[in-house]
C-alpha cells in the first residue's frame, strides 16, 4: 500500500534526526578537544547535502509545495516562505560545514571554528524545522489535500527516489544508522 505523502516526510525526519543526534555528540566532542574521525563529519554533510536537501527538501519545494501554493497557501510568509528561507539556511550550513571539514582534515586547525559553527547551525535549525513542518505544516497539508492528490505526490516522491536511486537512500539511512551507533561512545 502506497503511503500519504506527509508519512514518507515525517518518516525522513526521523532519519535526518539520527544524524543530527550523531552530529550533537560530535560537536560536544569537539568542544571538548577530543579527536573525532573527521570522514564522520564529511559523512554528515554528504548526508545533509544529498539526503536532506535534495531528496528530502526537494520533494517539498518542487513539489508539495506548489501543490499547497495552488491550494490557496501563501508561498511568502508563513507556514511556506518560513520553510523555504530555512531550507536556504541550512544549505549554507551544510555548505560551510563542508568546507570547514576539508580544510580542516587537510591541516588548517583554525577551520574548527567554523566547523563548529556550522554543526551548532544546523543542530540550532533543525529541530525547529522539523517540528514546523511535523506539527502545522503536514497536518494542514492532509486536510487540504484529496485523496487522489495524496496519491498522485506519492507517485510524484517516489520518482524522486527512482531518480535519485533507492540504493542512494537506502545507503544514506545505512549512514544514518551507524553514524547514531557510533557516536553513542562520545
Amino acid at each position: 500500500m502506497r503511503r500519504n505523502p506527509t508519512e514518507i516526510l515525517e518518516s525522513e525526519h526521523r532519519i535526518i534526526e539520527k544524524i543530527l543526534g550523531a552530529m550533537a555528540r560530535l560537536t560536544e566532542a569537539l568542544e571538548k578537544s577530543q579527536v573525532v574521525a573527521l570522514e564522520d563529519i564529511a559523512a554528515m554533510a554528504e548526508f545533509m547535502r544529498t539526503f536532506a536537501d535534495q531528496c528530502h527538501h526537494g520533494k517539498e519545494e518542487k513539489l508539495l509545495f506548489p501543490i499547497l501554493e495552488q491550494k490557496g497557501v501563501p508561498v511568502s510568509g508563513c507556514p511556506l516562505g518560513i520553510l523555504i528561507h530555512e531550507h536556504a539556511k541550512g544549505r549554507s550550513f551544510v555548505n560551510a560545514l563542508s568546507e570547514s571539514a576539508v580544510a580542516h582534515a587537510a591541516g588548517n586547525l583554525e577551520a574548527r571554528v567554523p566547523l563548529l559553527s556550522s554543526m551548532k547551525g544546523l543542530l540550532e535549525l533543525y529541530p525547529n524545522h522539523i517540528w514546523k513542518e511535523d506539527y502545522l505544516l503536514f497536518p494542514m497539508t492532509d486536510k487540504i489535500l484529496s485523496p487522489e492528490e495524496n496519491k498522485s505526490l506519492s507517485i510524484e516522491f517516489e520518482k524522486v527516489e527512482a531518480e535519485i536511486g533507492p540504493e542512494t537512500h537506502r545507503r544514506f539511512v545505512q549512514i544514518a544508522e551507524q553514524l547514531a551507533e557510533k557516536t553513542r561512545k562520545f
